[in-house]
């Protein structure tokens, strides 16, 4: 962002005594204590989830994905309207179904290529899972990356464990247009959220599938998303960023990058 002109400097100046004002005012305060609420309610929903029958086989995959800290960074809040990115299989549409609750509604995006690997196999335990968790908020949809047909639709869109694999087939022309597309479905104002497996300058990065984080921010400058926060959750120093994410000695504990934007 370019630094303001001094003219727009005086200008401003006078107001900026309001501004701070203003924030310490019970309102400003109200609306801060009405969105940490909100929030809790919806960890709270996850909480219940954690413990629900037919998510004990994930117990595995809670402990390395730790939903609770992910809702609470992403400032999810019950009745969003959020979309799961490539949601494989479903986990983390699962998660988001949860917090949102019975008043929010959660989008599991796969493409086509998704729909087909395995056998259909992947596409079938989002099916599974929607079924056993009676998950009444989601809506499956079968779109290809970068042509989803929503328009300032969204309150979140959550990327997990794959923006390195399309980077590393399409380039980052190929990334930008589907990062493009999802500012498209985004309101103004919501949040982008991305988490892959950090990668290092110089290693084969597609082929121990993982990403470099300033590739990662870089495009979604790109995009047009500012404000960029990154959170540690997934850190882990014990990685050294040079076996691929599939090697059992690091399988489900990678060192993540977790970054969130917004769409202006």
């Amino acid at each position: 962002m370019k630094p303001f002109s001094p003219a727009l400097r005086r200008t401003l100046s006078p107001t900026l005594p309001l501004m701070a004002a203003l924030l310490l005012t019970p309102a400003f305060a109200s609306v801060a204590a009405d969105n940490s609420q909100a929030v809790a309610k919806a960890v709270a929903n996850v909480q219940t989830l954690l413990k629900a029958p037919f998510h004990q086989a994930e117990l595995e995959q809670d402990k390395s994905r730790l939903p609770v800290k992910m809702v609470q960074f992403l400032n999810i809040t019950p009745g969003m309207t959020v979309m799961d990115l490539g949601a494989g299989g479903g986990y983390s549409t699962e998660i988001l179904s949860a917090a949102v609750g019975d008043k929010g509604t959660v989008y599991a995006q796969n493409n086509h290529h998704l729909e087909q690997m395995a056998s259909g196999k992947i596409i079938q335990q989002l099916y599974s899972r929607i079924e056993a968790g009676k998950l009444d908020n989601v809506k499956a949809e079968i779109w290809e990356m970068d042509a989803i047909p929503l328009h300032n639709q969204l309150d979140l869109v959550f990327w997990g464990n794959n923006i390195h694999d399309y980077y590393h087939s399409i380039g980052e022309q190929g990334t930008l247009a589907i990062l493009k597309n999802v500012y498209a479905a985004l309101k103004p104002g919501a949040t982008f959220a991305v988490v892959d497996h950090i990668g290092t300058a110089g290693n084969d990065n597609a082929k121990l599938h993982r990403i470099q984080p300033e590739l990662i921010k870089a495009v979604l400058e790109k995009a047009g998303f500012v404000d960029a926060e990154t959170s540690d959750i997934y850190h882990n120093a014990a990685d050294s960023h040079e076996l691929s994410v599939f090697d059992k000695q690091i399988f489900g504990h990678t060192d993540r990058y977790f970054i969130k934007v917004k769409k202006p």
